[in-house]
């Protein structure tokens, strides 16, 4: 299967990296010219919990995209969320009518890419895994704390838009698998959400106060926040009727909501907190903090808020993190632990009112 991975970081890299190795025929186009010129002088190295990779791969830029001849059997979508659209538009031109798109991105963007392409060529990807890019070439697959709650970890996970077993995704499962387990969904929109929940506590968090993703969970005015964050999330997605789970076990809405209350609940917490990972690292909204990069904020946590008020559902956590985290990225606020508490004033404010 002839595949192009548009946005080769460390998510999109891992696949088509691993997907390269096993001899499939992919293309990895990327924005980051020293990326791009280092995986081909050099090769794609892959480590961290998966050992150590060092797979020959097809590099280019994505100025070079106009001078791509073929047409793609599958396109794999790993850029920014905000940057979704200019890259479907660029990829268009090499796709045929039985292309297929699929979007292992953070947030929701099926909705972005499937007025684009069509829905019946979109495909979501959940993505469990955490891996981070610091420079060039390299890409290292770091522990996640929600893995370790499960004795054989799900990687990946990929669905039709509609929720129909295909053969296709079957397909794209056993390509996938050579990155970690795939499975496929008949709810992608519920395995979304739940993914949401993931990324809306942790992220932003992480990107506000510099802590790695274990120290998030460790803390304990971390971790109350990203309880906080957590429960949002949840009415959010089920209020607009998606089966949303949350990634700690086997707790109820109503059990989180009494861990985030006074008298709080031992065994969630415990949950919560995990363990250290073998390899520690930092989700992708706090790499782009450390890289002065934009981050996905208004799809992450600004999502959450945008639909809460859409639907009437209340989300101050979310409001306030989201608007720290602009502060942070325009320079009003340095990142550390202060904005912490710069967050609780702001709910306490909401409250209030």
């Amino acid at each position: 299967m002839k595949t192009a991975a548009i946005g080769v970081g460390a998510i999109a890299g891992t696949l088509a990296g691993f997907m390269a190795k096993e001899g499939n025929d992919v293309l990895l186009i990327d924005g980051w010219k020293e990326h791009v010129d280092s995986m081909n002088e050099k090769g794609l190295t892959l480590n961290g919990i998966v050992g150590e990779h060092i797979v020959k791969v097809e590099a280019i830029h994505t100025d070079e995209i106009p001078n791509i001849s073929d047409k793609f059997d599958m396109i794999i979508v790993g850029v920014k969320s905000y940057d979704t659209e200019n890259a479907i538009t660029a990829m268009l031109p090499f796709m045929n009518d039985e292309t297929y798109v699929v979007s292992p991105q953070n947030s929701i963007n099926e909705t972005l890419i499937a007025p684009l392409v069509g829905a019946h060529r979109t495909i979501g990807c959940i993505t469990t895994i955490s891996a981070g890019l610091y420079e060039p070439g390299h890409i290292t697959r770091t522990g996640s704390v929600s893995q370790s709650l499960q004795k054989e970890p799900i990687c990946f996970t990929v669905g039709e838009l509609n929720g129909e077993i295909t053969e296709r995704v079957q397909t794209i499962a056993d390509l996938f698998s050579s990155a970690g387990k795939t499975m496929v969904t008949d709810d992608l929109w519920g395995q979304r959400w739940s993914k949401m929940v993931t990324n809306c506590m942790v992220n932003a968090t992480a990107g506000i106060t510099g802590l790695l993703s274990h120290e998030v969970r460790a803390d304990k005015e971390t971790r109350n926040q990203i309880l906080n964050l957590a429960i949002e999330t949840v009415k959010v997605g089920r209020t607009l009727g998606y089966n949303v789970k949350p990634p700690m076990g086997d707790f109820s809405l109503e059990d989180m909501e009494k861990g985030a209350g006074p008298e709080g609940n031992e065994e969630l917490d415990r949950v919560l907190q995990g363990t250290p990972p073998e390899v520690p690292g930092r989700p992708s909204l706090a790499q782009d903090v450390m890289k002065g990069r934009k981050t996905e904020i208004d799809y992450l946590n600004g999502l959450v808020s945008d639909k809460g008020r859409e639907i009437g559902v209340e989300t101050p956590y979310s409001d306030a993190v989201t608007q720290v985290l602009k502060g942070v990225e325009s320079g009003e606020f340095e990142v550390g632990m202060d904005n912490i508490q710069r967050v609780s004033n702001i709910v306490r404010t909401y409250y209030a009112k």
